[in-house]
């Protein structure tokens, strides 16, 4: 017979699977906002492995039909609907035309489904040659991708489209894309036009600064926006991390011509992480990073220490240690945490809790030889669990001290926290089941147990070493 060899077996064999967990990806994925930039419809992605995936999907120049000179002011009819906002204003390139006295990069306004006008004192004459037009935005993604592949090849990025516009019309696009696919991407690095916009900061930013929102914002503003603005720069806005750029470096982007763009160097430093118990978490400050231009220091002294100060995050050198490479000053999010060892090691506890957490349960939940119970006995495996889930964060380096596990009520275990009692611990918590089930008697009908609580200080790296020198002329 199939399955049986004829008689009643010696042993009988029982089999559970244990299936272990995939590594949550979360915190390694980012993604490049376009806006027009690229052939991909609005609201669609694309995954770049290397500096050369760009190529397949850049948008070109397109065509125009016709250049109209009146009254200081160019009409642009385009060959087919350009996509823009009726009533927008934007940085358009205009090249090849004839006369070339049209030609240049100018902020344009629109008009129509298929026109827009820019400003233009002197007639350059008749249009014999209308040329093509060129969305500001296609140069400033190509420095995006340049800069931060520039940074390694370790690490892939998507390109988001949102479709040509303004920073206005981006701004709602990606709240609108965001709320339609949460958690698809851990950051986001925005056109420069983003980091010069009111409401970026005060209505947009400040809807992900929640300890569990897990989605943050690599942004450009200019000196002179920021020095305006300084309201807007809330200590609150912790999904926002800002780059001013070196004088050059925005001279460039403003005219419409990115060669660099500085913020991507950094956002590829906090999407290179990878922790294990041998790649360590290191501190977003004083990264070295790779073709990027430094905010020169000559002059700048007082400028750079408010700058710091107000989280405002710079290219330097590393001249002051002996080293000639480009460093990032400082990795701080505008709440002044060091991205790589605070928002993100509580990042990775929370993903990682859940992670492993549900793992036991659901596992436990298909062992007939021992499943995981609602008892006693279900909650010390639990806490199991998230004990090694913490000794894992201290390996990595992201959590500080050794794990302790303890069985205390809620208000006991907030009060010896509160106390002190755990200082330079990590501490996991769970409350003993008789005791929860009697103070949660609805709980335990539903399979709800909430006494689990986890206490932990994350590990922060060195930003400034203060010496204390004593100098004597004499011998005592």
């Amino acid at each position: 017979m199939s399955g049986s060899i004829g008689y009643v077996p010696i042993t009988v064999v029982n089999v559970s699977q244990q299936v272990g967990p995939t590594p949550n990806a979360l915190q390694r994925t980012g993604a490049f906002i376009s806006q027009g930039a690229t052939t991909l419809t609005a609201g669609t992605t694309s995954l770049l492995t290397t500096s050369s995936s760009l190529a397949s999907i850049l948008a070109g120049s397109l065509a125009i039909t016709s250049l109209t000179w009146l009254s200081s002011v160019v009409t642009v009819t385009t060959t087919a609907p350009h996509g823009f906002t009726n009533g927008d204003t934007l940085l358009v390139t205009i090249s090849g035309a004839t006369p070339t006295g049209y030609n240049g990069t100018y902020t344009i306004t629109v008009t129509g489904a298929s026109t827009f006008t820019y400003p233009l004192a002197s007639n350059p004459g008749a249009e014999t040659v209308p040329g093509v037009y060129t969305v500001e935005d296609v140069a400033e993604l190509s420095a995006m991708n340049t800069t931060f592949f520039a940074q390694g090849a370790a690490t892939s990025v998507y390109v988001l489209e949102l479709g040509a516009g303004n920073a206005a019309d981006g701004i709602t696009a990606l709240t609108t894309w965001i709320n339609n696919n949460p958690g698809v991407f851990y950051s986001y690095l925005l056109p420069h036009s983003w980091g010069v916009q009111s409401t970026f900061y005060s209505s947009f930013a400040k809807n992900f600064t929640s300890t569990t929102a897990k989605t943050y914002f690599h942004v450009t503003t200019t000196l002179a926006f920021w020095q305006a603005n300084l309201t807007l720069f809330a200590t609150t806005l912790k999904s926002v991390i800002v780059t001013i750029e070196a004088p050059t470096v925005a001279t460039a982007a403003a005219a419409g011509t990115p060669t660099e763009f500085s913020a991507a160097a950094g956002f590829y430093v906090t999407l290179n992480l990878n922790p294990s118990s041998t790649n360590q978490v290191t501190q977003a400050a004083y990264s070295y990073l790779y073709g990027v231009t430094a905010y020169p220091r000559p002059g700048n002294s007082s400028l750079f220490a408010t700058m710091k100060a107000a989280n405002i995050n710079i290219i330097g050198t590393g001249a002051e240690g002996g080293i000639s490479n480009t460093i990032w000053l400082y990795g701080r999010t505008l709440d002044g945490n060091d991205f790589n060892k605070y928002w993100y090691s509580v990042d990775n506890v929370q993903i990682n809790l859940d992670l492993f957490t549900s793992n036991a349960v659901i596992n436990g939940s298909n062992n007939p030889q021992a499943p995981l119970n609602y008892n006693q006995a279900g909650i010390n495996t639990l806490q199991s669990v998230a004990a090694q889930t913490m000794q894992n964060e201290v390996s990595y380096g992201l959590a500080l001290g050794q794990v302790v596990a303890v069985q205390m009520t809620g208000t006991a275990f907030a009060a010896a926290v509160a106390a002190g009692t755990f200082a330079g611990q990590v501490v996991v918590n769970a409350q003993p089941f008789s005791s929860y089930v009697t103070q949660n008697p609805t709980n335990y009908p539903i399979g709800v147990y909430g006494g689990l609580q986890v206490a932990y200080t994350v590990q922060l790296g060195f930003n400034q070493i203060i010496y204390n020198v004593t100098v004597s002329n004499f011998v005592a």
